[in-house]
C-alpha cells in the first residue's frame, strides 16, 4: 500500500465526524434496545403465565459414556453428566413442570414418568446404566410416549413438551433416528441436544431441526451444556435465536417491536449528531419526527424480513437437502435483517447530511448493518439479553461509521469550517446548495454575527460557486480560497482529482437576478458581507459589489527624474519602467 494510500485510510478512520458519528449510533441504537428490552419485559409481566413445560431428559447410556477415553476412570463420563441432570432437575421450577428421565444404550430405559417429585427424579438419574451400542431411535420413540402420558390435570392443548437430548456419540440407525425425531416434532414436541466432542453436531442439527438447539459440551462442561439447553427450554431473552415458545406471529411482533425502537434511537441519535455537528439544534419538531417515522419504518422492515428469513430456515432445516445448509441459512436470516435496516437507515440519513448522494449513503448504511449485524450474532449468542445490548451498541457504531467514510472517501470538493480554536468541520458540497448564515432553520452551517442567509456554495459542472445574498453576485472561487462569514472562516477544498477539473472553462451562470464574476486568481482571502447593524435593506444605488478581489495593481513610472545617480548605478524598484540615459558626446581634442 502507498503511502498516499494509507495516509487517505487514516485520515478517513480519523475524521472526528466518523468518531462522532460512531459514538452517537453506537448510544442511539443501545438506548432504543434498552426501550425494548423495557418494553417487552413490560408485556411480559402483564401476559398471562407460561404454559406449563414437561421435559424427558433423554441420556445416553452406551459403551462409550460408561467406558469412556482409554487411561481415564470407567464411568466418568456418565456420572459427570448424571450429575448435571440431577443439577438441571433441581433448578426446575417447582409445580409448574414435570420432568423424565429415559436412558438408551443397547436398549431403552424408562427410568421415571413424568413427575415434580425431585428426589424420585434423583433416584431415576442416578440407576441409569447400560454400556452397549447407542439406539438412539428407541430412546426418542420412549421420550415422546412419556410426554404423551401426561396427568389429567396436565392435559392442556396450551402445556409445552420438550426432549432434551445428551450423546456423546453416533445413533446405530441414523434414519431410523432422524424419522423419530420428525415424529416428535410433528407433535408438537421440541428437540433440544448437548453433543459432546465425539458427537456429529451436523447430524443433532437435523435431529432437533435448528442449528440453534444444538449445544456443545466437551468433558468437565457437560453442567454448562445443561444450562444453556434449559435458558432455551424455560425462555430467555426475547431476541435470543431460538426463543421461540410461542407462535410464529408473537415471535415476528417481539422482533419487530424491538427492532424499531433500536432504529428509531440510531436515526435520531445520528440526524442530532449531523445537526450539533454543524452548530445548530439537535433537530427541529419537523425533523425529529421525520426521523423518528423513517427509523420506526426502517426498524419494521428489516426487524420484519429477518424475522420472516430466520423462521424460514429454521421451518426447512430438517428438510434433506437444507439440513446440511442450516448452520449458514438460519442466522443469515437474521444478518440480512440487520443489513436492511442498516441500507435503510443510510438512506433516510441521507436527506439530512448536504450533497450525501442517497446510493452512496444506503451502500455504507448496508455495509455497517452486515458488520454490526454479525457481531450482533455472536455477541447474543455469547451473552444471552446482556450480549444482544452489546450487540446493539455495536451495530450502532458500525452504522454510523460507514455513512461517515462513504461521505469523506466520495466527495469531490466540501467546505471546511473553521470555528476558532481547533474546531473545525468539513460540509461535502454538490449541486444542493450549502447555504451559510445565522437563521439555523434555513442555513446548512450556522454562523454567529453573519447575515441570517449570508452566502452559499454550490459544485457544479466541476466549478465551485459562491454567492453573496447581500450583494447578489455569485463567483467561481477556486480551491484553498478563504472566506470569513460572521465569526467562522470557511476555505474551499477539493479532492486530487476534482481539483485538476474545478474551475476549467466559462463561468456558469448562477440564475436570474445574479451575476457572475470570473474567478479570482488562488489563495486570495476575502471577508463575506457583515450583517449590518439594522434590519434596513442595503440602499439600491449602492454599487455593486463582486466577491473577487481587487486587480493586481500595475507599477506607475515617476514623472520626475529621479536624483542624480553615478552613470552605472540605477534603481531596483524603477529599473524595469525607466530607460538608461543616452551615453555623453565625444569629447573635442
Amino acid at each position: 500500500m502507498s503511502n498516499a494510500t494509507s495516509n487517505t485510510l487514516r485520515s478517513l478512520i480519523f475524521d472526528p465526524k466518523a468518531r462522532r458519528f460512531a459514538l452517537l449510533g453506537a448510544a442511539g441504537c443501545l438506548a432504543g434496545a434498552v426501550l425494548g428490552e423495557l418494553l417487552l419485559a413490560a408485556t411480559r409481566s402483564h401476559a398471562p403465565p407460561a404454559p406449563s413445560q414437561a421435559v424427558c431428559l433423554v441420556i445416553d447410556c452406551s459403551g462409550s459414556m460408561i467406558y469412556g477415553d482409554i487411561g481415564k476412570p470407567i464411568g466418568e463420563k456418565l456420572n459427570e453428566v448424571k450429575a448435571a441432570a440431577t443439577g438441571f432437575v433441581d433448578r426446575h421450577r417447582q409445580g409448574d413442570s414435570l420432568i423424565a428421565v429415559v436412558g438408551f444404550g443397547k436398549a431403552v430405559h424408562r427410568a421415571a414418568s413424568l413427575t415434580s417429585d425431585t428426589d424420585q427424579l434423583h433416584r431415576a438419574i442416578e440407576g441409569l446404566s447400560d454400556g452397549g451400542s447407542t439406539a438412539m431411535d428407541l430412546g426418542l420413540h420412549a421420550a415422546a410416549g412419556e410426554l404423551n402420558q401426561l396427568p389429567e390435570e396436565w392435559r392442556d392443548d396450551n402445556i409445552a413438551k420438550a426432549i432434551l437430548l445428551f450423546t456423546d456419540g453416533q445413533p446405530d440407525d441414523a434414519e431410523a433416528t432422524l424419522k423419530a425425531a420428525d415424529a416428535c416434532r410433528s407433535q408438537n414436541v421440541r428437540i433440544v441436544a448437548i453433543g459432546t466432542g465425539d458427537a456429529d453436531n451436523g447430524f443433532l442439527a437435523q435431529v432437533t431441526g435448528d442449528p440453534n438447539l444444538v449445544f456443545r459440551a466437551d468433558t468437565g462442561n457437560f453442567d454448562q451444556g445443561f444450562k444453556q439447553a434449559e435458558k432455551i427450554i424455560y425462555g430467555g431473552s426475547l431476541v435470543e435465536a431460538g426463543a421461540a415458545r410461542s407462535g410464529f406471529l408473537r415471535d415476528l411482533v417481539r422482533t419487530i417491536g424491538w427492532s424499531m425502537l433500536a432504529a428509531c434511537g440510531l436515526s435520531l441519535a445520528l440526524v442530532a449528531g449531523q445537526n450539533l455537528y454543524v452548530h445548530r439544534a439537535a433537530f427541529t419538531g419537523r425533523e425529529g419526527a421525520t426521523a423518528a417515522i423513517g427509523g420506526l419504518a426502517a426498524g419494521l422492515v428489516g426487524g420484519a424480513i429477518g424475522q420472516v428469513l430466520y423462521a424460514t430456515a429454521t421451518a426447512s432445516a430438517g428438510a434433506p437437502l437444507i439440513s446440511s445448509l442450516a448452520a449458514v441459512l438460519v442466522p443469515l436470516g437474521r444478518l440480512v435483517g440487520w443489513t436492511v435496516l442498516g441500507l435503510l437507515v443510510g438512506w433516510g440519513l441521507s436527506w439530512f447530511v448536504p450533497n450525501l448522494a442517497r446510493q452512496k449513503a444506503a451502500l455504507g448504511g448496508a455495509l455497517g448493518g452486515a458488520i454490526g449485524g454479525l457481531a450482533f450474532l455472536i455477541a447474543s449468542n455469547l451473552a444471552g439479553a446482556a450480549g444482544a445490548l452489546i450487540g446493539a451498541a455495536i451495530l450502532g457504531a458500525t452504522i454510523g461509521l460507514m455513512l461517515a467514510l462513504v461521505e469523506a472517501a466520495f466527495r469531490q470538493a466540501w467546505l471546511e469550517v473553521h470555528y476558532g480554536g481547533k474546531e473545525v468541520i468539513t460540509v461535502s458540497l454538490g449541486a444542493d446548495p450549502v447555504k451559510i448564515g445565522s437563521d439555523g432553520r434555513a442555513c446548512q452551517v450556522y454562523a454567529r454575527g453573519a447575515r441570517p442567509l449570508a452566502c452559499q456554495y454550490t459544485l457544479k459542472d466541476g466549478h465551485v460557486e459562491c454567492v453573496d445574498f447581500a450583494t447578489e453576485r455569485a463567483q467561481v472561487v477556486l480551491p484553498d480560497e478563504e472566506q470569513d462569514v460572521g465569526s467562522v472562516k470557511v476555505i474551499v477544498r477539493a479532492s486530487r482529482g476534482a481539483a485538476g477539473r474545478s474551475i476549467a472553462g466559462e463561468s456558469q451562470a448562477a440564475g436570474p437576478g445574479i451575476q457572475v464574476a470570473p474567478p479570482p486568481p488562488p489563495r486570495v482571502h476575502r471577508q463575506a458581507a457583515a450583517a449590518p447593524p439594522d434590519e434596513i435593506a442595503p440602499s439600491a444605488t449602492a454599487p455593486a459589489r463582486t466577491l473577487s478581489a481587487p486587480p493586481p495593481r500595475t507599477p506607475v513610472a515617476h514623472p520626475s527624474p529621479p536624483p542624480a545617480a553615478s552613470p552605472g548605478a540605477s534603481d531596483p524598484s524603477t529599473r524595469s519602467i525607466r530607460p538608461l540615459p543616452p551615453p555623453p558626446p565625444p569629447r573635442k581634442k
